[in-house]
């Protein structure tokens, strides 16, 4: 996560109070009270799209993109940095968020399409962009990693063209729709 300056303030302040609180009231427990304050606003920006129903997820797990289309598949399931979104971005016009054991799917035409990745608590400088090029009837899934720096962590994208490896790797999540 990039310490951006809205957080910067948010943790100061939340620490200025903790700090305020543990010296009135002497206890550490006090002190994590800006700590609490500052992880439940990054996960209060969270702001994912609608969970699918079960028939729409069954469709996405065919893996057969409609006639004269392609399918791009974005998928997280890692750890960290799990409970926090990352907004997903295709081609300027789909967008949404995921977290950690969820996936998007979107039909688009063959051709070359951009896709952006970047965490919700983060800044438009630790955008990531990925390129791919599909067929028609070809399926890609970008397997959403989090690269963590020191202050920072940046979306890293693993790409799979194989359906069936990509199938596999979709079990178990739940299919969120663009917003």
């Amino acid at each position: 996560m990039k310490m951006t300056p809205q957080n910067i303030a948010i943790f100061i302040g939340a620490l200025i109070i903790g700090l305020f609180l543990g010296f009135q009231y002497s206890g550490f427990a006090w002190l994590l009270i800006p700590l609490a304050i500052f992880v439940v606003v990054i996960l209060l920006r969270n702001k994912s799209g609608e969970k699918a129903d079960p028939e729409e997820t069954v469709e996405a797990m065919k893996m057969i993109p409609a006639a004269g289309k392609a399918r791009i598949y974005v998928m997280r399931k890692g750890f960290v940095a799990g409970q926090q979104g990352m907004n997903i971005t295709i081609d300027g016009a789909l967008n949404s968020q995921i977290r950690s054991k969820y996936f998007l799917m979107a039909e688009v035409d063959p051709g070359k399409h951009e896709i952006e990745a970047q965490m919700s608590s983060g800044s438009k400088s630790a955008a990531v962009s990925h390129e791919l090029t599909l067929a028609e009837g070809e399926i890609a899934l970008l397997d959403m990693k989090i690269n963590m720096g020191a202050l920072q962590g940046k979306p890293d994208f693993a790409e799979i063209r194989d359906a069936r490896e990509a199938n596999n790797m979709l079990t178990g999540l739940k299919l969120v729709r663009w917003k």
